[in-house]
């Protein structure tokens, strides 16, 4: 018994000495392969659990103040909106503690410190299948003339604002401002650091005072928006959409219904504040009720709707928050109508 336990023992030690003058053998002669990619994919996946592209975060911030959304990677870049507290974002990549992230129309970067996981899937704006095409250039902006996107079939028509009807200005996707315009600014509420159109501001401001002895707050989020942090936010959703298995071509067609082409948005031109929040549910806020109410006693109009015949006009999505200065005696006529701003216009 003592005997046959004995042999296992040495026969133990053998294979043991085997395995170890083998490895050596390999070692001496540069072959360590095996042991190279074993060590690979024990890196791998453990890097693979903690990617976060795809993945939906809630924005926790410490004093419940919001998170700022940025054209790039730091606290030097822009800010393009502010996420309320308890509002999700989608990621569409990270570099370092900054996360490239969707939020409702916007794409840009924000702080991961301040974000949660959260398991809710955030919806898509999808406006045609994904496809395997590669009809568009790899660097579009090297392009020789014509217009910036004109690769997706964009080419808007540049105009010079109307002194006299500067109110009724008509910017959308064929309609641009030229690259260089910015407007004389003011701030839209005293102390909020969101600027319109000086024509515009004093009328915001008293349609945030009227509101306030209803109770209600119209928070100012985002006003004017330079050429710049236009197009930064435009690249920005063109590339969230060509990271999702898009084409150029098509990323760029889809971005243009969600974010306006740099130019064409009535941000640039400081006419147009968005309110409150940038997702479909402040539709269902106190603001936007007292807006939808009020809003044209003070010259503003709710300019994207959302029923699909309004949509295929305008040909942005619907965006309860985005409301356009067009004058008193204009909105009132454009609310009792129905009209969108183009339809009044008598322009496409």
């Amino acid at each position: 018994m003592k005997y046959m336990k004995m042999k296992k023992f040495l026969a133990v030690i053998s294979a043991a000495l085997l395995v170890i003058s083998t490895l050596s053998a390999c070692s001496m002669s540069g072959s360590v392969e095996v042991e190279t990619e074993f060590k690979v994919e024990e890196v791998t996946e453990k890097e693979g659990t903690t990617t976060v592209a795809g993945k939906t975060f809630v924005v926790k911030t410490n004093d419940g103040s919001g998170l700022n959304l940025r054209s790039g990677a730091g606290t030097e870049y822009d800010v393009i909106t502010t996420i309320a507290d308890g509002h999700t974002v989608q990621i569409i990549n990270q570099q370092g503690s900054w996360a490239n992230v969707t939020y409702g129309t916007y794409t840009g970067w924000v702080n991961m410190d301040y974000l949660n996981e959260t398991t809710t899937v955030a919806p898509i704006v999808e406006t045609t299948a994904p496809s395997g095409a590669t009809s568009s250039p790899e660097n579009p902006d090297t392009q020789s003339g014509g217009y910036l996107y004109s690769y997706a079939g964009f080419n808007p028509a540049e105009i010079t604002i109307n002194d006299s009807s500067w109110n009724l200005t008509l910017l959308n996707r064929h309609y641009t401002l030229p690259e260089g315009y910015v407007p004389q600014l003011s701030e839209a509420v005293r102390g909020s650091g969101v600027y319109l159109d000086y024509r515009v501001a004093p009328h915001y401001q008293e349609m945030y005072d009227a509101a306030l002895q209803d109770g209600i707050t119209l928070t100012p989020n985002s006003g004017y928006r330079s050429y710049q942090t236009q197009k930064t936010n435009f690249e920005n959703k063109i590339n969230y959409y060509v990271s999702q298995g898009y084409d150029r071509v098509t990323a760029t067609q889809n971005a243009s219904r969600v974010v306006l082409l740099p130019g064409t948005s009535e941000h640039n031109a400081g006419f147009a504040m968005d309110i409150g929040w940038v997702t479909e549910d402040f539709e269902n806020s106190p603001a936007f009720a007292w807006l939808m109410e009020n809003a044209q006693d003070y010259g503003f109009i709710l300019r994207y709707p959302e029923s699909e015949d309004k949509q295929a006009i305008t040909e942005i999505i619907y965006e309860p928050w985005h409301w356009r200065y067009v004058g008193v005696d204009a909105a009132k006529e454009i609310k009792a109508s129905g009209q969108v701003l183009e339809e009044y216009l008598g322009v496409r």
